[in-house]
């Protein structure tokens, strides 16, 4: 059911999507700041795909409508030609404390990149969540908003079909909110939809459900709005990182993973981590959103 689709052992696989002008799966190593991209058909020890790298850590990015890419680093979110330069930078993010970085980050069905940071130092709730705006008239740059504060891993980002409902994860409470959204004004009340499962990546499918990554649990899983588990996919690498569907229909599920944290004995025994697998789950996602 499952197949390991890039042997690349990579650090830290994340932020996984489908460019469907260039048949490609994008990633990022988060930790070496490899952007890549990945035909669907080459060698599946990465040989065939083209790297781009930036500086580390690169932890999330997706397309922008000018071309190239938007993309959160450390503490920055930059705008990025298509072969790697910095074009501009669009918002600098005034992290608590020094243990703080970026990690998820999409773009709204609006057009704007929402991210949110991470501790990496223990899991006290420091991070937030942000919006940041494509330049426009009265700011040159980007638009730099906070939309929630008291998150310790933010994780899994997706959207209602009308975007008018705003999905997260914070991994270590181990829970997905869903919070009333629009693409000006504030966040709406987060409330708990999904709990109980360590959630990583986050994907909906067509026929609303949701798609997580169980970092540490080495398996992915499909849930209902209820919390029911409809699926459950055991892979051969213990954290599951990013899920995105794919291919030319959307049906395919890629799910990342991590060599981060890991003993060398458990490398030794899971030594496709740091990969990403492919699912036929029969179902379908929907294509990414871009930024302006």
């Amino acid at each position: 059911m499952h197949r390991l689709w890039r042997d690349t052992r990579a650090i830290l696989v994340e932020s996984l999507w489908w460019d469907a002008e260039r048949r490609a799966m994008r990633w990022t190593d988060i930790s070496a700041g490899a952007l890549h991209t990945s035909p669907l058909d080459a060698a599946p020890d990465g040989s065939g795909d083209e790297v781009v790298r930036l500086p580390p850590p690169l932890a999330s990015f997706q397309p922008a409508r000018a071309g190239g890419f938007v993309a959160a680093l450390g503490d920055r979110v930059v705008l990025v030609e298509a072969g790697g330069r910095i074009r501009s930078t669009l918002a600098t993010v005034p992290h608590r404390h020094t243990e703080l970085r970026l990690n998820e980050g999409k773009c709204d069905p609006f057009g704007a990149f929402v991210v949110g940071s991470m501790n990496l130092r223990d899991e006290s709730p420091d991070g937030a969540l942000y919006r940041v705006h494509p330049p426009g008239r009265g700011h040159p740059e980007g638009r730099l908003e906070t939309l929630l504060g008291g998150v310790s891993v933010a994780n899994g980002f997706e959207w209602s079909d009308d975007g008018s409902t705003f999905f997260f994860t914070d991994t270590p409470v181990n829970t997905v909110y869903a919070a009333p959204y629009s693409a000006e004004g504030p966040l709406g009340e987060p409330v708990p939809v999904l709990m109980g499962l360590p959630s990583d990546g986050l994907a909906r499918d067509r026929d609303g459900g949701f798609w997580s990554g169980l970092y540490g649990d080495g398996a992915v899983v499909r849930r209902t709005d209820d919390g029911r588990v409809t699926d459950r996919i055991e892979l051969p690498a213990p954290n599951i990182t990013s899920v995105a569907f794919g291919g030319p229909e959307l049906s395919t599920l890629f799910v990342g993973s991590a060599r981060e944290q890991l003993t060398e004995e458990e490398l030794a025994a899971h030594p496709a981590s740091g990969g990403i697998f492919a699912l036929d789950v029969g179902r379908q996602g929907f294509s990414v959103n871009a930024f302006g």
